[in-house]
């Protein structure tokens, strides 16, 4: 009488059939799905996330940090997820794993696995392939990045797995706090050891909020927070909140420079840079920020042109495609 199916555009629905367990008769539902995802840009437009948290995503992606995009039903987690997939090196070899396709990702080498389930899917003897089975199996493909579409149970266990053993991980998880993620991540089902957490680099909470200046419902970044580590002794999880959302303005506070420890202490070091050369990664931030800003501005909004103009750019010196950009050349 429950029944999950795809539709031929790809919508999913459930139908629920017969007075038995329905007593208002018999109903169905479909969840559609954009044809075109949302690009990087149309979220700075809409406000969704600023142009600086944009910049800070694209080299925390390049450098091959662990993100996860968190916050309740329909916040928005996987359209955003979608459209910062731009900022993933286009020559990296991406697999993604989800129980219903709904990522986008606009890489050549991508290898999108979908769950298969059957009438007992709980059972492997039945045919089923679950999202566990399916995560472990991508470990062996040599991804250069692994999304999840939605991580929920034992998977979660193996995404902190992959990202131990140097795989980074983006994906969407249901949680509306840091609290509440902290308290999924080392509960049941999943069960990571806290000791653990910090494999994790960067959480994204997401919202649908009540916009205060036009009284629509919209979704927002909250905050972005950089995941420092467990203190054993204080029984204790250090992360540092680097952006926030102000709901009074409906704009996004960044603590800027000399406040992110990923940046400073994570990349920088990867890039070779001293103590007294910090400014250098902040500098290019905002260079990175300025250009995703002056893309919105011209109005380069369709997600598969931002993704041909982030691949021109990431060939180039910053600095000279954004001067390109202000004279419209680039």
């Amino acid at each position: 009488p429950i029944v999950d199916a795809k539709l031929p555009d790809g919508s999913r629905i459930n139908i629920v059939f017969g007075e038995d367990i329905s007593q208002r008769g018999s109903n169905f539902t479909i969840r559609k799905f954009a044809a075109k995802p949302l690009s990087v840009t149309e979220l700075i437009k809409f406000g969704t996330l600023s142009a600086v948290m944009s910049a800070y995503l694209w080299i925390l992606l390049e450098e091959k940090m662990s993100v996860w995009i968190c916050g309740e039903t329909a916040s928005g987690k996987t359209t955003t997820l979608s459209a910062i997939t731009a900022f993933i090196p286009p020559s990296a070899k991406i697999v993604s794993i989800e129980e219903v396709p709904e990522v986008h990702v606009p890489h050549e080498n991508w290898v999108r696995e979908v769950v298969r389930e059957t009438a007992n899917a709980s059972s492997d003897e039945a045919g089923s392939v679950s999202m566990f089975q399916l995560l472990k199996a991508a470990l062996r493909q040599r991804p250069t990045y692994i999304i999840v579409g939605e991580i929920r149970g034992q998977e979660g266990a193996v995404a902190f797995q992959a990202m131990q053993t140097g795989h980074p991980v983006i994906a969407t998880f249901h949680a509306s706090s840091m609290d509440k993620l902290i308290q999924r991540l080392t509960g049941y089902p999943i069960e990571v050891p806290k000791t653990y957490i910090d494999n994790l680099n960067v959480v994204i909470i997401q919202s649908a909020v009540r916009n205060p200046v036009t009284g629509r419902v919209d979704r927002r970044v909250l905050n972005i927070n950089e995941i420092v580590g467990y203190d054993p002794l204080d029984n204790r999880f250090d992360f540092v909140e680097l952006f926030s959302w102000d709901p009074t303005t409906d704009t996004h506070t960044y603590k800027g420079e000399g406040n992110s420890y990923l940046l400073e202490l994570k990349i920088a070091p990867k890039r070779g840079l001293s103590r007294r050369e910090i400014s250098k990664i902040y500098h290019e931030l905002e260079v990175r920020a300025k250009i995703l800003q002056r893309l919105t501005d011209l109005g380069v909004l369709n997600y598969y042109e931002v993704w041909d103009q982030i691949k021109k750019i990431s060939s180039m010196d910053l600095e000279k495609a954004l001067a390109k950009l202000e004279r419209g050349k680039l």
